[in-house]
């Protein structure tokens, strides 16, 4: 097998690239392993698509060096290759799909990663493209947006961007017009704070949207936050945090949760959606489940 290792040096708050090559160099001595690092935005998809393009008569296994970004990239190159598997190691700022399997820690530890088993998980197809954790539209893709651009001030922090995305977003129209359809059937229809379509549980840095989301189910997750007032949002928060909010009885009214394999969603007019943490715009999109898509490699505990 070889293990192709694929660096993002941007993700995180610093570049890991000279301490992860000391620590590849020495876990894979004898192992036949390359390393890649990435220049640019997309690059980490190009790169894996045209190595797999170009090795199919081998077992490759891609790592993923970086966060939720870099691993969609990594997923969006590797796909439709049934000689290549994909792996996380979890050096970005956020990588909230690998707590689906087990802790950040865990995914660290790069000898168990290399030592590890590969299982199927299914991904979710949009506009030509796949995404592997979750697709979000509304009010955290907002503050997603708001943040990026705060980021880029001078003295303003990372958590401080945060902050301020959602300060302005609570103050901003909280609510979008949008349909949502599951299956071709309309399941609502009216103002909602957010909808998130998911393939696995958490998102934003540790919001457990779909708890009860499963990767290999072949089914999508969808959860839409209703209109609320700004007090009841500030509560709800807590409970979406956790991953309570499908149970709590007080937040019945407020919550739609659906399964189903299609999703579409269509708004008034172009707003901020998300997958794996990569913005965009749209005032329609179909999200679609494809089953058993790509093998991922798990620890084995």
């Amino acid at each position: 097998m070889k293990h192709v290792f694929v660096i993002n040096p941007t993700a995180g708050k610093k570049d890991i690239t000279k301490k992860l090559t000391e620590k590849i160099t020495t876990t894979l001595k004898d192992h036949d392993y390359e390393i890649y690092v990435t220049k640019a935005p997309l690059d980490a998809k190009k790169f894996v698509r045209e190595y797999s393009e170009n090795n199919q008569d081998k077992e490759i296994r891609f790592y993923s060096c970086g966060g939720d970004g870099t691993l969609n990239e990594v997923i969006n190159g590797a796909y439709g290759f049934s000689n290549v598997s994909v792996a996380c190691y979890p050096s970005g700022s956020g990588n909230d799909f690998i707590k689906y399997f087990g802790t950040k820690e865990e995914y660290l530890d790069l000898e168990n990663l290399v030592n590890g088993k590969t299982v199927e998980v299914d991904l979710l197809k949009l506009n030509g493209r796949f995404g592997v954790n979750i697709f979000n539209l509304g009010f955290d893709a907002n503050v997603a947006e708001r943040m990026i651009k705060y980021k880029r001030l001078p003295l303003v922090t990372g958590k401080g961007a945060y902050i301020l995305g959602v300060i302005v977003s609570f103050f901003h129209k909280l609510t979008t017009e949008m349909q949502v359809y599951v299956d071709d059937n309309l399941v609502y229809d009216g103002n909602g704070v957010l909808t998130a379509v998911a393939n696995a549980i958490c998102y934003g840095g540790g919001f457990y949207c779909t708890p009860k989301a499963k990767v290999n189910d072949g089914l999508l997750d969808v959860v839409v936050v209703k209109k609320v007032s700004r007090s009841k949002f500030v509560r709800f928060i807590k409970f979406y945090k956790r991953g309570t909010h499908l149970d709590e009885p007080k937040l019945k009214d407020y919550i739609l949760y659906k399964r189903g394999s299609v999703c579409t969603i269509k708004t008034a007019k172009p707003v901020n959606y998300a997958i794996d943490g990569e913005m965009n715009k749209t005032n329609e999109i179909t999200i679609s489940v494809v089953p058993k898509a790509i093998k991922f490699v798990i620890i084995d505990k």
